[in-house]
């Protein structure tokens, strides 16, 4: 048995948040944040919007493209690290909002690579025949974990919400994009270089118990590990992978990053020799990082551009908090 990806959808807030807004915040220029990441402007959710109303309205769209109903869908995953509520998961209230049969639901906390993780776990329901419409949802409201302050700003203005969701099925449709392979990788060794510290057992549970209080709910990032990292491993994995499955990037139609950072972006294009400009897929001009969803959202609005044809080869490389990376392979 194979596993498809059949239906897509995106749902993003309205409002858009420009360099320039953000310029007076962070006390960093336009330009700089543009030249630095390839941002001009994000998204950011309303302070009442939940993750999970987000993501249950990129299913509803996911489910009308794939051509079925919300009743067959009987396993949900969810990616997301900003959930509605610390204990239960996100998913269920997914489940609920979208209007799904009383099913499996899990949330995944692989952060950035949440999609490469709910593939690989969507593809084995498939094949064992546990699921045949598995859905995919993964969401982010990181706006308001942000330390929107001057000292902060080289990470601050990086991240936007937004969510995506995929429709993963036992029976491809005209248009399916059929998962062929996925390779993923940790090393929590380097767990402390990206993330958020608190709450947890390890830090504190709340602020007053936490060991540098406010800081340790804040976004941390250690730029040079994360850029040096992520730059070897990511192009490693992909050759790795692509060797087993006896192609080289050459044979690749179409690159659908995590959505990172433009510079990083460029880094993976030199090191696997990719010359095809126009595919290289970006959204991070107007969209930023949008962590887990970015590259649901990268990969629907390549699909519904219009510019994919049969037999061609997709790969989605990501590097995510933990330090977690891989890619996944598709033909279409």
């Amino acid at each position: 048995m194979s596993a498809y990806i059949i239906g897509s959808g995106v749902c993003l807030p309205d409002r858009v948040v420009t360099n320039e807004e953000l310029t007076a915040k962070l006390g960093i220029e336009p330009e700089r944040i543009y030249r630095s990441s390839g941002i001009r402007r994000r998204r950011w959710a309303d302070p009442k919007e939940l993750t999970s109303t987000l993501a249950a309205c990129a299913l509803e769209h996911a489910i009308t493209d794939a051509n079925i109903t919300a009743r067959q869908i009987d396993y949900l995953l969810f990616g997301t690290m900003t959930p509605d509520r610390f204990i239960p998961g996100s998913a269920s209230a997914v489940q609920k909002s979208a209007g799904l049969r009383e099913i499996p639901c899990i949330d995944i906390r692989a952060a950035c690579c949440n999609t490469l993780y709910a593939l690989q776990l969507a593809r084995a329901l498939i094949v064992s025949g546990a699921a045949t419409h598995v859905a995919i949802c993964l969401a982010e409201i990181q706006s308001r974990y942000l330390d929107l302050s001057p000292e902060s700003a080289t990470l601050s203005m990086l991240f936007g919400d937004g969510a995506a969701a995929l429709i993963v099925s036992a029976e491809p449709s005209a248009s399916a994009i059929e998962i062929l392979d996925i390779h993923l990788a940790t090393n929590g060794a380097f767990r402390d270089d990206l993330g958020i510290r608190c709450p947890g057992t390890e830090f504190g549970t709340a602020p007053a118990l936490c060991e540098t209080s406010a800081a340790d709910f804040a976004p941390r990032m250690n730029g040079q590990s994360v850029i040096l990292q992520a730059s070897r491993r990511i192009v490693s994995a992909c050759r790795e992978l692509l060797e087993r499955n006896h192609l080289t990037p050459q044979d690749i139609r179409w690159i659908v990053p995590h959505q990172a950072n433009s510079n990083l972006l460029a880094q993976i294009a030199r090191g696997l020799e990719f010359s095809r400009a126009d595919g290289f897929v970006s959204v991070i001009e107007d969209f930023g990082n949008t962590s887990s969803a970015s590259m649901g959202i990268a990969l629907d609005f390549l699909r519904r551009g219009g510019r994919v044809e049969r037999g061609d080869y997709l790969l989605f490389p990501a590097f995510a908090a933990g330090f977690t990376w891989g890619p996944a392979l598709c033909r279409t």
